[in-house]
């Protein structure tokens, strides 16, 4: 996969009826789209799986459509990462989602992902001025939607050794928080191999069990509880968006952050001989990485590593340097970003990395997380 940088992104998000409303969000993507037709932009239109995500996404179509933009709506929901590999892929020049990200259930919202700034969600005072056509929702969808979950997915075959973790027996239990991962991983394991990808809270749900679809948000008890006493090797967690990631052991304990940063980040650089630097939050004071030599962790790997409590922003700054030098960087909540491997988060692509990681050690997590607090001592 070939990082595009340089993406901005404007966020737009609301609560369901008091502000989240089909004239609201109309309202805002007409609006910029004759920014976009000024430009001569065409916009690919995504949706997750929230309350009615694929109808305000065909109502966003019809009227970038409307307003001179190509616009092409895509077949199904989609985690962000796929949106953003879409994008990689020069299969548009912009994306609007339909999506809250990993918001409450009842938010929904807009994320505009474009290669320039000086584009908003906000509405101004152009509310008065609009006119919308009205929706016909018998019209036959357009015959080029791009499906870009298969395309996503044909992307993660090759960046994955996939081969590997099928051959090693393993079983893996993956938590879709009712969101736009279910499937990934079955559909990428398949049948007939030794590992075996159980998934649970696959079902699409609008309300996502009346929970917010965020690992670092619940306290993921069912698949601890799962991991634990199944005896299996490992638990993945994956919002809803498909940005953040938890990781689970077979004890049933969350890694922090910082302590599944530092695991993938120097597998990568062991195994893939991937360079640069490693950005993370701070150990939490409760975490059994509290105190530990990063020193040593950074002379056993040869990678510099960079703890800060807000490591968005230093990600950032990386990431849209001419020559890109983030190696991974992972947030307080759990997004996580691959440097090389992709220049936006995404957590599926992470979780099967982590997959692959474990099936190398064959099969014990356990043991790679204590080679690696005993290093930081």
């Amino acid at each position: 996969m070939s990082p595009r940088s340089r993406l901005i992104v404007h966020t737009w998000e609301a609560v369901y009826a008091a502000e989240f409303t089909l004239d609201q969000v109309r309202l805002r993507s007409a609006i910029i789209a004759s920014d976009m037709a000024g430009r001569g932009w065409g916009c690919l239109v995504a949706y997750d799986t929230r309350f009615m995500g694929s109808l305000f996404a065909r109502a966003i179509s019809a009227d970038l459509n409307a307003c001179g933009v190509r616009s092409r709506l895509a077949v199904s929901p989609v985690p962000l990462p796929a949106v953003y590999y879409a994008l990689d892929r020069k299969l548009s020049d912009c994306a609007l989602v339909v999506t809250a990200r990993k918001r409450p259930y009842y938010y929904n919202g807009l994320v505009l992902i474009a290669p320039a700034p000086g584009i908003a969600l906000t509405t101004g005072n152009s509310q008065a001025q609009m006119q919308f056509a009205p929706l016909i929702d018998s019209a036959p969808a357009p015959a080029d939607q791009p499906d870009l979950r298969a395309d996503y997915l044909e992307s993660l075959r090759g960046a994955v050794d996939l081969d590997l973790i099928r051959r090693v027996s393993l079983t893996i239990f993956v938590d879709a928080m009712n969101g736009t991962a279910a499937g990934v991983f079955p559909a990428l394991l398949g049948e007939g191999g030794q590992t075996r990808a159980i998934e649970i809270n696959r079902e699409p749900d609008p309300l996502f069990g009346k929970i917010t679809p965020h690992p670092a948000e619940t306290g993921l008890n069912r698949l601890k509880k799962l991991v634990r006493e199944s005896d299996s090797h490992l638990g993945l967690a994956i919002s809803a968006d498909g940005t953040a990631l938890a990781v689970i052991d077979k004890n049933g304990e969350q890694l922090d952050p910082t302590e599944l940063a530092l695991l993938l980040g120097g597998y990568l650089a062991r195994q893939h001989r991937h360079r640069g630097t490693l950005v993370a939050p701070p150990p939490a004071a409760e975490s059994a990485l509290a105190g530990a030599r990063i020193s040593a962790w950074e002379d056993a790997s040869g990678v510099k590593a960079e703890l800060m409590a807000s490591p968005d922003t230093r990600i950032a700054e990386l990431l849209e340097q001419e020559r890109p030098s983030l190696l991974l960087g992972i947030s307080a909540d759990g997004e996580i970003s691959l440097g090389r491997m992709a220049a936006y988060p995404d957590a599926i692509l992470a979780g099967l990395l982590v997959a692959e990681m474990v099936a190398r050690s064959g099969g014990s997590l356990r043991t790679l997380i204590e080679s690696q607090r005993e290093l930081l001592k």
